[in-house]
């Protein structure tokens, strides 16, 4: 009876807590994509260092030490990745790409796993907001990629002599059918948009954040900061943002949790 009733209400949630909860989530989900391929590197002993949503990277004019950078270019622009060494095959770098996506995808099912499995409505509504904002925020991205020269995808068809199509096309399906069970968890259509809106929103602040704090991220480690020095992989505010992300999530779900608690009991 407990469970159906938990069920019942997940959809219940006040926008300026749905907004906060995909403010978060959105780094999570950022962050998801850009472990994915820097665990690649990682493994493969290149000691990356990673901003908010790409790998450290200068183009046109060089870093103020370039050998301790990795020289490399794109459509003939001459660029540098804050790597300890290059790739040494073609498949190394296959995976290295192909990671991200596969990563952030697995973000999406993980989502929806956590919505028909999770006990508590605050675990439910926040599998719910992982896989609107990851579905969503990727969705659009492929959406545009026929207008678009770049990202992992082109990269992937470029290495193996291939249409991005190949690769945009299934992906994009991919995530809109999570995108569409995920929507299909909400009771009608004024709580799908309603829900879909504020994620949107939530994903567009922190986003626009993220890709405007990576210039100084950039700066800063070329500078040679001693606070942009990577942990596991990011440059160290990077991972404290991450950190406190995840501090956040936690504390979200344990204070739902209780208040949701606190009403069943009366």
């Amino acid at each position: 009876m407990k469970e159906m009733k938990i069920e019942n209400k997940v959809y219940q949630i006040s926008f300026l807590s749905c907004l906060l909860l995909a403010m978060l989530v959105n780094i999570l989900g950022q962050a998801s994509h850009e472990s994915g391929h820097s665990l690649v590197y990682q493994i493969m002993g290149r000691d990356p260092v990673w901003g908010f949503t790409k790998i450290v990277q200068i183009w046109d004019s060089p870093p103020m030490h370039p050998g301790e950078w990795v020289e490399t270019s794109f459509e003939g622009e001459p660029g540098w990745l804050k790597l300890s060494s290059p790739q040494e095959s073609q498949t190394e770098e296959a995976l290295s790409i192909a990671a991200g996506p596969l990563a952030g995808l697995f973000g999406a099912v993980a989502g929806l796993i956590i919505v028909k499995r999770g006990k508590d409505i605050s675990i439910k509504q926040f599998g719910l907001v992982l896989t609107i904002s990851i579905s969503f925020v990727a969705l659009q991205y492929y959406l545009r990629s026929g207008n678009r020269v770049g990202g992992d995808e082109y990269s992937l068809s470029q290495l193996f002599g291939i249409q991005p199509g190949f690769l945009n096309i299934p992906l994009g399906m991919a995530f809109a059918v999570c995108l569409y069970l995920a929507l299909r968890e909400l009771p009608d259509w004024r709580n799908k948009l309603k829900w879909l809106g504020t994620v949107i929103l939530g994903s567009a602040l922190t986003g626009s954040l993220m890709f405007m704090a990576d210039d100084f991220v950039i700066a800063q480690v070329d500078a040679g900061n001693l606070w942009f020095r990577p942990v596991l992989g990011y440059a160290f505010p990077v991972f404290f943002v991450n950190v406190l992300a995840l501090v956040g999530i936690w504390a979200w779900i344990r204070i739902n949790k209780g208040d949701f608690n606190d009403h069943l009991a009366k």
